[in-house]
């Protein structure tokens, strides 16, 4: 005898097929509600900030001064963490690799974004597609500075004596990768001469050996070759800037030296892993714009002419495409190549 099939049986498979989509698809929805939660109650646990470069530059410094407003204004211990090496790039793959759930932040400036992927082969993340921008936390020109027995005390003297000695003339950057390197080839590009880049892991060491004399030149921030101008080590020969500054008026611009396309710094901005719940990073811009409005901040800031910026994750995102086309441009004048 044949045994009778129920119709409630011949659908089971189709019935539990819908029951697991369905399931699904409750689960789906449930994942925006609880990021949602989760974002809600952020923080709840300390939170690194990792710094590409070693403690004691102008990076660093800057990187400190938010962490400290950080930690009051969100009511969590905020941790600077170095992870120095390779123009930021270590630091940056280790926050591209780290869980997206806003407590571990990237504080970086334009090498990892911008400039490692002109120039590094086999990078391991991709800056617009692995990060999530937050905001543009400041920025600030360069100055031209040099050891003080370095014969040339101005640019143009820089220019012709280089021309004079090709090839025998060091710079220092902080590496391959970083905006001080890029302007630095630019003048060399720009002047016709030819001078020779001296790589660090970071702005102290290459300080120091600036003013031992091991190399000749570098481009720094106002905040750590001001001090060093004042006590004599190191002599300024120029700033990257169309106006002098207003507690340094004794240094010439580079449009005044007769290179006004010479112009540009340092800038900083936070960022974390992609896939970082929006509300946590409108926590984090926000609590940045807060920290940067305050007057301790803005006078730390000054201190070391640095502008407060603090856009949006847009805009943010929009500054680091365009700074990128800016340098796609150049190195492919320059005819650099990732190595």
């Amino acid at each position: 005898m044949v045994n009778a099939v129920s119709v409630d049986e011949k659908n089971a498979p189709a019935r539990r097929r819908f029951m697991g989509l369905l399931g699904g698809a409750t689960l789906a929805g449930l994942g925006p509600l609880r990021t949602a939660r989760a974002a809600a109650g952020w923080p709840t646990q300390p939170i690194r900030l990792v710094v590409g470069y070693p403690p004691g530059g102008g990076t660093d410094t800057v990187a400190r001064l938010l962490a400290e407003q950080f930690s009051r204004s969100l009511g969590q211990q905020v941790v600077v963490e170095n992870r120095p090496g390779a123009s930021g790039t270590i630091a940056t793959q280790q926050v591209v690799r780290s869980a997206p759930d806003g407590y571990t932040l990237l504080f970086a400036t334009a090498s990892p974004l911008t400039g490692a992927p002109l120039t590094m082969k086999g990078l391991q993340y991709d800056p617009m597609a692995d990060l999530a921008p937050i905001t543009l936390v400041g920025n600030g020109p360069f100055i031209l500075v040099a050891n003080p027995a370095f014969p040339p005390n101005t640019l143009p003297e820089l220019v012709e004596y280089a021309r004079q000695h090709p090839g025998e003339v060091n710079y220092a950057s902080p590496g391959n990768s970083t905006a001080n390197y890029f302007f630095c080839e630019l003048l060399n590009m720009d002047a016709g001469i030819k001078t020779v880049n001296v790589p660090y892991k970071g702005s102290s060491a290459l300080v120091n050996d600036l003013i031992g004399g091991y190399v000749q030149y570098t481009l720094e921030t106002p905040g750590t070759t001001l001090p060093l101008i004042r006590q004599g080590k190191l002599k300024a020969l120029a700033i990257l800037h169309d106006r002098r500054l207003a507690k340094a008026p004794e240094i010439p611009t580079t449009a005044e030296a007769g290179y006004p396309q010479l112009l540009g710094g340092s800038w900083y901005g936070l960022l974390a892993p992609a896939g970082t719940p929006r509300p946590i990073l409108d926590k984090v811009q926000q609590a940045t714009v807060a920290a940067l409005a305050t007057p301790a901040m803005r006078t730390a800031l000054e201190e070391r002419d640095v502008l407060a910026q603090g856009n949006t994750p847009e805009q943010f995102r929009q500054f680091i495409e365009a700074e990128y086309r800016r340098w796609k441009d150049v190195t492919g004048r320059l005819g650099i190549k990732p190595q």
